[in-house]
């Protein structure tokens, strides 16, 4: 269990470290490495597709490599995922070493291929325990000591090169892989057989018309869509809002703080708030609550005058976001029977990343325009998602779903 979670840990660390570096690379003249000759509009741009391209990649192969653990076993696509991980940051360190666009596109197109490695990882918990959702909301926990992590690496490591974060999560990964390889054991299925007739690469797309065959999957993934849609653009583009919007002109380690205190969030929902509220309350109500006040939070965002208070406010944003998260998780995994965890929560991912390529175009074409707008857009729309819940979360318990 310990090289599962370590394996989300690493992930997320992975994912996130190239967040924060975004700003130094592509946007501060002081620092750029890339696209020196362009105007603010096209870096901007290009930031965004940097982002987008990795879930897009996500989109596709995250389902499928959900429903392929289903059937060819866990252990042999974490692994699989371990390995498209490692070779992912080794790729973009090298890019910004050399200073080669192209290659950390690459990069990021690996990473994205490859980035299944979290619901799998989860998938297995499940197998392996009842406890459903304390085994989900303890694996979210994982993930979000990775949003702590992946900031602090960044800007730490940032003063050695711009690619040292990069190398460190290297080392990481192939730390996690090793673990993998030794520590962690799925029980045999005696028969067990890929039907690969029954894989598609379109298992990304695919997944939304089987999920739309049920009313309450259906409901509830397009309001988890439209929250990954809100997040995504806000969590990609508030490092440069910060940095760039005057008044504010907060500095890399700053910006590193910032992000770190939003993962600090997750883990107090995820260890803490979450699992707490869920014993008094459902996991429609949680979801309702969590989405609403995240709005709250990205909006404080846009108003507050200091680095003080915009740490108060990242604080906020991580609880709330990851009250909801867990629970429309739970929401979803309740729906199917424990022989379709894997493809739910692969579906899951395809859903967060098509969410996040939407934010990470639409956002960096609006912050070319303007800084704010982004974040505008994340706040207006994560109030949607949660008067969106309130109707879906009606269609889940007419389902059978507890309240």
């Amino acid at each position: 269990m310990i090289a599962l979670y370590l394996l989300i840990l690493v992930d997320s660390i992975s994912a996130t470290v190239i967040v924060p570096l975004l700003g130094p690379l592509l946007i501060d003249q002081a620092t750029l490495v890339f696209l020196p000759e362009a105007s603010l509009p096209v870096r901007n741009l290009v930031s965004g597709l940097l982002v987008a391209v990795y879930p897009l990649l996500m989109l596709y192969m995250a389902p499928v490599l959900g429903r392929l653990s289903d059937q060819w076993g866990r252990r042999p696509v974490l692994l699989l995922c371990g390995v498209g991980v490692l070779m992912a940051n080794l790729a973009a360190g090298l890019a910004i070493d050399l200073h080669s666009l192209p290659f950390l596109f690459l990069g990021r197109l690996m990473g994205g291929a490859t980035a299944a490695a979290q619901s799998t990882a989860q998938a297995a918990l499940v197998d392996m325990g009842s406890n459903k959702a304390r085994l989900l909301s303890y694996s979210m926990l994982f993930s979000s000591l990775g949003f702590v992590l992946g900031p602090v690496v960044a800007s730490g490591l940032s003063t050695l090169s711009l690619a040292a974060p990069l190398h460190f999560c290297s080392l990481l990964t192939l730390v996690a892989l090793v673990l993998i390889l030794t520590g962690y054991r799925e029980a045999a299925k005696p028969g067990r057989q890929v039907e690969w007739s029954g894989i598609s690469i379109w298992e990304g797309v695919r997944c939304f018309r089987d999920a739309a065959r049920d009313g309450a999957v259906r409901a509830i993934l397009g309001c988890f869509l439209l929250m990954q849609v809100a997040w995504g653009g806000f969590f990609v583009f508030v490092s440069i809002y910060l940095m760039e919007t005057p008044g504010l002109r907060m500095s890399l380690p700053q910006v590193g703080s910032f992000m770190s205190i939003l993962g600090v969030g997750f883990c107090v929902a995820n260890a803490l708030v979450q699992p707490a509220l869920a014993k008094r309350l459902g996991m429609r109500s949680l979801a309702v609550a969590g989405l609403g006040l995240n709005a709250a939070a990205i909006a404080l965002c846009l108003v507050l005058g200091s680095a003080y208070q915009e740490y108060a406010a990242a604080l906020i944003a991580g609880i709330t976001v990851n009250i909801a998260y867990p629970s429309i998780l739970t929401m979803l995994s309740d729906r199917v029977a424990p022989d379709r965890q894997g493809w739910i929560l692969g579906m899951v991912g395809s859903a967060a990343a098509m969410g996040w390529t939407v934010a990470s175009v639409v956002s960096g074409m609006l912050g070319g325009l303007e800084h704010a707008l982004p974040i505008m857009m994340a706040a207006v729309l994560m109030a949607g998602a949660a008067l969106a819940m309130t109707v879906a979360g009606s269609s889940w318990q007419r389902a059978g779903a507890p309240s």
